[in-house]
């Protein structure tokens, strides 16, 4: 059982999105990975995939919504209440978006003004080195 290729984790994902079944859990997952694929290995090791884990949300949440489509529209007053909700957040969300823009163009000014290039400020965190 060697480390999964990227042939392999794409099947694997193709695997979810196909999914028939109306339930999808992770030791679902695991067994027809394991009965499909051939691919045999555990839970979390499927889960630390950055894009399995993702497709698998996303398959879940497509799955959820399908349950709650026949019934949406029998509660208006709850819809409506959701969507003010929603409106509000994104409202929320679009100004904390504004101020992230404006201090980054901060930050861009002041990153070229002291001469760091782009290859400097993308350098990964793990490869920064305290200065003593």
């Amino acid at each position: 059982m060697g480390h999964l290729t990227p042939k392999d984790e794409k099947r694997i994902i193709k695997l979810i999105e196909e999914w028939s079944e109306p339930k999808l859990t992770w030791p679902l997952l695991v067994e027809a990975c394991k009965e499909k694929l051939g691919i045999s290995r555990a839970r979390q090791s499927l889960m630390n995939l950055p894009a399995v884990d993702l497709a698998m949300k996303n398959a879940k949440a497509g799955l959820r919504a399908q349950k709650l489509k026949p019934g949406w529209i029998a509660d208006i007053q709850a819809a409506n209440e959701r969507i003010e909700e929603l409106k509000a957040t994104n409202q929320k969300l679009s100004a904390v978006l504004r101020d992230m823009y404006e201090r980054f163009l901060i930050w861009q000014a002041n990153a070229d003004m002291h001469g760091l290039t782009q290859s400097m400020l993308e350098r990964p965190v793990s490869q920064l080195q305290k200065k003593t």
